[in-house]
């Protein structure tokens, strides 16, 4: 399948998530999604904790072997005070495609800052991390580019928020863009393996549900040897349901909108990535002692469902009452047998 017959597929898939949600009675919930950040602040001393599972399998690529990928991850992000975040995402495990259990990837410590540019449903906000290559093995297939060397990265992040605005079409929308230098003993905006990095995302609830999608990527800033269809893009949809014990789940997939390399075993730039990928999430959030005691995402979920299941009641009584209030009404109007005629009304042949 080619890039343009995923887009399309996708954008059918997209159609038939969000055309049912315009105009139904609906909450917000979560923070964020899978690979855009949100520039709106958690709030000092509360702590997310989310875990991803990424898989992928392919006999296509590989002739009679099984091309595979498996990746977990976790991420944390504490509020440092009322703008100021920090976030710590290790790769727990990595699969090299070698081993039936594979060694840990890279890490990445991060710093964001919620700036005062915010007014109504619109904030923005900056970031900055740096990547820690303290995995085993670097640039392994079907993965986006790694160097294996210390890098650092800063991204700008705008948040609009339109609940309130558009109450009937609740979005939330997320931008992302940065850059990131794979090697930061080297020249700044000079190097073939220096990347831009983008984002997009939309947020849609639905009751006790979210739907969202994104579209991300990473580009090589400088690079003649790839061309721009060839760097990893990709589209993810997603839904996040409320589960048990205040855990938040993502169920989400990966299409992969890349042109396939040409020659990938000639450079370590032209890379196989994966053209899907299925992804399992699991999210929570905790209170620090002296934390800005907001509802957790789980939380008002549960409330905001209990909440639209009485507005729900409340709605079936009130149109049961106005169909038995319809029903009297047209047994009044209907016209009054002869023989109950007032006396006045009737023919002198009929007072007989």
């Amino acid at each position: 399948m080619d890039r343009a017959s995923r887009l399309l597929t996708f954008l059918g898939f997209a159609l038939i998530f969000y055309l049912p949600c315009f105009g139904q009675t609906t909450i917000s919930g979560g923070r964020g999604l899978m690979r855009v950040y949100t520039a709106e602040p958690i709030g000092r001393g509360q702590l997310f904790v989310n875990s991803y599972f990424q898989t992928f399998l392919d006999r296509s690529k590989r002739g009679g072997s099984l091309g595979k990928d498996h990746t977990f991850s976790l991420g944390f992000t504490m509020g440092l005070s009322k703008r100021t975040e920090l976030t710590l995402s290790p790769v727990l495990y990595q699969d090299d495609q070698q081993h039936i259990w594979g060694p840990p990837g890279d890490m990445r410590l991060g710093v964001k800052y919620a700036t005062p540019l915010a007014f109504g449903g619109f904030s923005t906000g900056l970031g900055v991390f740096v990547n820690l290559p303290i995995a085993k093995n670097h640039n392994v297939s079907y993965e986006p580019y790694s160097s294996g060397k210390l890098g650092a990265g800063v991204i700008g992040l705008m948040t609009v928020d339109m609940t309130d605005t558009f109450p009937l079409a609740p979005l939330k929308l997320y931008f992302n863009f940065g850059y990131m230098d794979h090697h930061v003993g080297d020249q700044l905006f000079a190097n073939a393996e220096d990347q831009y990095l983008f984002g997009f995302g939309l947020k849609f609830p639905i009751r006790s549900i979210v739907f969202y999608t994104e579209y991300t990527g990473e580009i090589f800033a400088d690079n003649p040897v790839v061309s721009r269809a060839e760097n990893s893009t990709r589209i993810s949809q997603g839904i996040k349901i409320l589960g048990p014990w205040n855990v938040i789940i993502d169920l989400a997939g990966d299409w992969g909108l890349h042109r396939p390399a040409a020659q990938p075993s000639n450079t370590d730039f032209q890379k196989d990535y994966a053209d899907w990928k299925v992804i399992l999430g699991l999210n929570y959030q905790v209170f620090w002692h002296g934390a800005e005691r907001r509802p957790s995402a789980a939380a008002r979920l549960r409330e905001d469902k209990r909440a639209m299941e009485e507005l729900d009641r409340i709605r079936l009584e009130r149109e049961s009452a106005e169909e038995k209030l319809k029903t009297m009404q047209d047994s009044l109007d209907e016209k009054k047998p002869e023989d109950e005629k007032p006396p006045e009304e009737k023919l002198p042949e009929e007072r007989l």
